[in-house]
Protein backbone atom coordinates (compact mmCIF):
# COMPACT_ATOMS: atom_id res chain seq x y z
CA UNK A 1 0.00 0.00 0.00
CA UNK A 2 1.47 3.40 -0.93
CA UNK A 3 2.36 5.85 1.85
CA UNK A 4 -0.25 8.34 0.61
CA UNK A 5 -3.02 5.81 1.17
CA UNK A 6 -1.68 4.96 4.62
CA UNK A 7 -1.61 8.65 5.51
CA UNK A 8 -5.19 9.12 4.32
CA UNK A 9 -6.30 6.18 6.46
CA UNK A 10 -4.38 7.60 9.43
CA UNK A 11 -6.13 10.95 9.09
CA UNK A 12 -9.52 9.21 8.80
CA UNK A 13 -8.86 7.17 11.94
CA UNK A 14 -7.75 10.33 13.75
CA UNK A 15 -11.00 12.05 12.76
CA UNK A 16 -12.90 9.09 14.19
CA UNK A 17 -10.92 9.47 17.40
CA UNK A 18 -11.79 13.15 17.45
CA UNK A 19 -15.47 12.26 17.57
CA UNK A 20 -15.22 9.46 20.13
CA UNK A 21 -12.47 10.44 22.55
CA UNK A 22 -13.24 11.18 26.20
CA UNK A 23 -10.95 14.21 25.85
CA UNK A 24 -13.64 15.77 23.67
CA UNK A 25 -15.70 16.67 26.74
CA UNK A 26 -12.74 18.44 28.34
CA UNK A 27 -11.88 20.42 25.21
CA UNK A 28 -15.56 21.23 24.75
CA UNK A 29 -15.77 22.59 28.29
CA UNK A 30 -12.69 24.76 27.78
CA UNK A 31 -14.03 26.48 24.66
CA UNK A 32 -13.70 30.03 26.09
CA UNK A 33 -9.93 29.51 26.05
CA UNK A 34 -9.52 28.44 22.44
CA UNK A 35 -12.55 29.70 20.47
CA UNK A 36 -11.92 33.11 18.85
CA UNK A 37 -14.51 35.83 19.27
CA UNK A 38 -15.24 35.96 15.53
CA UNK A 39 -16.98 32.58 15.66
CA UNK A 40 -20.47 32.18 17.08
CA UNK A 41 -20.64 30.39 20.42
CA UNK A 42 -23.19 27.82 19.29
CA UNK A 43 -23.05 24.19 20.31
CA UNK A 44 -22.37 23.06 16.75
CA UNK A 45 -19.38 25.36 16.25
CA UNK A 46 -17.89 24.48 19.63
CA UNK A 47 -18.34 20.73 19.04
CA UNK A 48 -16.81 20.94 15.56
CA UNK A 49 -13.81 22.89 16.82
CA UNK A 50 -13.32 20.61 19.82
CA UNK A 51 -13.44 17.49 17.66
CA UNK A 52 -10.87 19.00 15.27
CA UNK A 53 -8.56 19.81 18.19
CA UNK A 54 -8.82 16.26 19.56
CA UNK A 55 -8.34 14.76 16.08
CA UNK A 56 -5.23 16.85 15.51
CA UNK A 57 -3.85 15.90 18.92
CA UNK A 58 -4.48 12.23 18.11
CA UNK A 59 -2.69 12.58 14.78
CA UNK A 60 0.31 14.22 16.43
CA UNK A 61 0.47 11.79 19.36
CA UNK A 62 0.27 8.80 17.03
CA UNK A 63 3.16 10.19 14.99
CA UNK A 64 5.63 9.91 17.88
CA UNK A 65 6.15 6.10 17.69
CA UNK A 66 6.40 6.31 13.90
CA UNK A 67 9.04 9.03 14.11
CA UNK A 68 11.05 7.03 16.63
CA UNK A 69 10.83 3.92 14.45
CA UNK A 70 11.93 5.87 11.37
CA UNK A 71 14.82 7.37 13.32
CA UNK A 72 15.90 3.86 14.30
CA UNK A 73 16.07 2.83 10.65
CA UNK A 74 12.57 1.72 9.67
CA UNK A 75 11.47 2.35 6.11
CA UNK A 76 8.85 4.94 5.22
CA UNK A 77 6.18 2.30 4.60
CA UNK A 78 6.87 0.66 7.97
CA UNK A 79 6.77 4.01 9.76
CA UNK A 80 3.45 4.85 8.09
CA UNK A 81 2.02 1.50 9.21
CA UNK A 82 3.19 2.20 12.76
CA UNK A 83 1.56 5.63 12.58
CA UNK A 84 -1.72 4.08 11.42
CA UNK A 85 -1.57 1.42 14.14
CA UNK A 86 -0.92 4.01 16.85
CA UNK A 87 -3.81 6.17 15.64
CA UNK A 88 -6.06 3.11 15.55
CA UNK A 89 -5.01 2.20 19.09
CA UNK A 90 -5.82 5.71 20.34
CA UNK A 91 -9.17 5.68 18.53
CA UNK A 92 -9.93 2.22 19.89
CA UNK A 93 -9.19 3.34 23.43
CA UNK A 94 -11.49 6.30 22.95
CA UNK A 95 -14.29 4.10 21.64
CA UNK A 96 -13.82 1.56 24.45
CA UNK A 97 -13.94 4.35 27.04
CA UNK A 98 -17.48 5.16 25.87
CA UNK A 99 -18.77 1.77 27.04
Amino acid sequence: MPPQTLFTLTVAVSLLAGLSSPALALVFALYPLWLPEIFPRTTEVVFYGASLIVATATLLAAAIPAAVAERLGASLATAMRIWLAAAAALAGLGILARF
